[in-house]
């Protein structure tokens, strides 16, 4: 029995070695090489197993569009092992998943190649060029070039399938202008001369159109507004008036035409005749300024131009009289931005240069070039009432945006020179620090610490941490961060 249980155990002892050395063989053999190349249209992350002579190679080749950050769903690709103008190629008509290209080469001869990635959609087409691809003579000797690296515990996987399926952008890290920033809280205001008061024409009270007097209601010019009705008032009768102006016309009208005959006739003098010619048009100018915006129901009075009705400053049945305003409309074609800048900031004011600005519902910032934005002034004085110093922007209203509105304010001065910078939105704050996410692969990214200088609203200067033309999330870094700290790591799912 003793010698059965030896044998048992030596048994099991060596199953289990075998088993252990053909897991590390197993391991071996699927190391994987990976890169990741960008262009101005598409990113590639492509993984493949090391070439060998004769061997069937296939490649998960993905693509997304830099436009959009999504997967490439049609189109076809070329690829292609080029040493010395010669080689191989294969194609496929079309991704065997969204964004997931899967052809394959058989390479013939060993040595170093290029890989060309070729790419044609519906949209647009593009080509990407991987170098020094080494083609190995047997598959010893394709694992002994590539041994496994150890894995990086700092790295962080966050795969393609799931940046396709949320709000996703990176963008480089880059050098570019950056000015002396000063921020302030401002308003939207219409620009001066883009409003119309509309005032009353005649005396009367006051009747609404109920079709076109509405706040907010848009109005083109003739629009009728309001109806004023003289409602039985003494000494302020516009039917009256109305009636009077007519009858003068008339009168003058047939006047005019018995003294136009006795003047043919030489029966009066040239200077009856142009008294009489003069009376015709001041009594027809009278009857048709009130005839024109009259009607049986009262004197109208209508829009003179474009836009909406911004306010009305008179209530239905109230009694107005001549000039009396009665209404406001706006265009909003243009809208003045006025930031109100602290006072001990006055020294700087002569070298605004431009602007950037943020609305409060929106976590977009804008430019005001991006809006044909122009500097209109900057005030000289401040007061007890308005400590700030007013500086104002003029701008097309290209976005509707609404005038009265609360606006953050990024005022451009003096120009540093130039800085490496990213997009604000590639900033994560940790407790008063500022991080962004690298990729440094596809598929893998690192959390770094950045020290941050001047901030515009749309980049941010970037004094430490990083370097030119490394690649940082700008949409999606929360999510890359709650991968971060998952304690699983997702199941990457691409088949080789």
């Amino acid at each position: 029995m003793k010698n059965i249980r030896l044998y048992l155990i030596v048994v099991s002892v060596f199953v289990a070695a075998c088993s252990k050395e053909q897991e590390g063989h197993a391991h071996e053999e699927e190391v994987a090489l990976s890169h990741t190349i960008w262009t101005d249209k598409t990113e590639l992350f492509v993984e493949f197993r090391p070439l060998v002579v004769g061997k069937l190679t296939s490649f998960a080749a993905h693509f997304s569009d830099m436009t959009t950050f999504k997967p490439l769903t049609d189109g076809k690709l070329t690829v292609s092992l080029v040493s010395g103008g010669q080689g191989v190629r294969n194609m496929v008509e079309g991704p065997s998943q969204p964004g997931i290209f899967r052809p394959t080469i058989r390479p013939e001869k060993a040595g170093m190649y290029m890989l060309w990635f070729e790419v044609e959609t519906g949209n647009y087409t593009d080509k990407v060029i991987i170098r020094n691809i080494e083609v190995y003579a047997d598959e010893q000797s394709a694992i002994a070039a590539n041994p496994h690296a150890p894995e990086d515990g700092n790295a962080i996987s966050f795969l393609k399938e799931q940046a396709w399926k949320i709000d996703w952008a990176i963008a480089p890290v880059r050098r570019d202008s950056v000015f002396e920033i000063i921020r302030a809280g401002g308003e939207v205001l219409p620009s001066p001369g883009d409003e119309r008061v509309v005032s009353a024409t005649a005396n009367g009270m006051v009747v609404f159109n109920a079709a076109g007097t509405g706040l907010g209601s848009p109005v083109n010019s003739g629009t009728l507004l309001f109806t004023l009705r003289s409602g039985g008032v003494v000494g302020n009768n516009m039917e009256t008036a109305y009636r009077q102006a007519r009858a003068s016309y008339e009168k003058a009208q047939s006047e005019f035409e018995r003294k136009e005959g006795l003047y043919r006739e030489q029966a009066i003098s040239k200077a009856n005749y142009e008294e009489a010619s003069l009376a015709l048009e001041l009594a027809k100018n009278t009857y048709q300024n009130l005839s024109g915006s009259y009607s049986s129901g009262g004197k109208q009075v209508k829009a003179g131009s474009k836009g909406f009705v911004k306010n009305i400053l008179v209530s239905e049945g109230q009694y107005v009289q001549v000039g009396e305003p009665l209404a406001v409309i706006a265009q909003n074609r243009k809208l003045t931005l006025q930031a109100d800048v602290p006072q001990g900031q006055f020294g700087k004011m002569r070298y605004i240069y431009t602007a950037n600005f943020r609305m409060p519902h929106s976590a977009k910032t804008h430019a005001i070039e991006d809006f044909n934005g122009r500097l209109l002034s900057y005030g000289k004085s401040v007061s007890r009432d308005q400590p700030f110093v007013p500086v104002q922007f003029e701008i097309d209203n290209m976005a509707d945006i609404l005038p009265g509105s609360y606006v953050e304010l990024f005022v451009k001065t003096r120009p540093r020179g130039t800085a490496l910078v990213v997009p604000v939105g590639a900033l994560m704050e940790d407790y008063g620090n500022y991080t962004v996410f690298v990729q440094t692969e596809g598929e893998s990214f690192m959390k770094r610490e950045i020290t941050t200088g001047a901030h515009d609203g749309q980049k941010v200067e970037v004094l430490s941490g990083l370097e030119e033309g490394e690649m940082v999330v700008t949409k999606g870094a929360y999510q890359v961060k709650m991968a971060s700290m998952s304690s699983s790591v997702p199941a990457h799912g691409h088949a080789h």
